[in-house]
């Protein structure tokens, strides 16, 4: 957690910290500019277990690591499960798009709206080329809100013409999807070197 302390002033600090399988305890430490510092009360976590995954049909590789949540990784598969049912190859989970994805749902429920262009006037092509994925030689991007889990954000994205396109274009070999719990916010990204 300490890599992620920044300054922040009369404000609020949120942090996303991955599930383990035990309850650990949180606390926060609290430094002000004279250096004088004050601890929270401690706080025991755990994560909620999540529903068991339909297992995967055969011939349907499960995602290969690309950073993500458990969630996340459910949509990548569940993405892939209806890609290979129509004949395209499945995708590879990629760290950079995961990045590029992540951040655009997190800058959707920090800021309260809901774009494939950013409030700073980014386009998913500009996030993926920022987020490190090059050469790219095509992209698309779906997004939902609302929906709260990878099968009904997914099953939704398959029943809009658009979206499904996106996940059924099989000139796409990479993915990356991103999920704030806020809203909750989600962002698909594909891409092709």
């Amino acid at each position: 957690m300490k890599s992620g302390s920044r300054v922040v002033r009369n404000g609020r600090l949120v942090t996303g910290i991955r599930c383990t399988t035990g309850a650990r305890t949180f606390y926060v430490v609290a430094l002000d500019s004279t250096g004088k510092s004050s601890q929270s009360r401690p706080v025991k976590l755990a994560c909620r277990t999540a529903p068991t995954p339909t297992p995967t049909p055969t011939g349907t590789p499960a995602p290969e690591p690309g950073g993500g949540s458990g969630v996340e990784d459910e949509v990548v598969r569940l993405t892939n499960v209806a890609r290979v049912a129509k004949g395209c190859k499945p995708l590879v989970h990629d760290a950079k798009l995961r990045n590029a994805a992540q951040g655009h749902s997190a800058d959707m429920a920090a800021k309260g709206y809901f774009n494939h262009t950013s409030q700073d006037g980014r386009s998913p092509g500009d996030r993926i080329k920022a987020a490190g994925f090059a050469p790219v030689s095509t992209w698309g991007e779906n997004i939902a809100m609302g929906q709260r889990t990878a099968a009904s954000v997914v099953d939704g994205w398959l029943n809009s013409p658009g979206h499904k396109a996106n996940i059924m274009n099989c000139a796409f070999t990479h993915i990356g999807v991103g999920h704030a719990a806020k809203g909750p916010h989600w962002t698909q990204v594909f891409a092709a070197h």
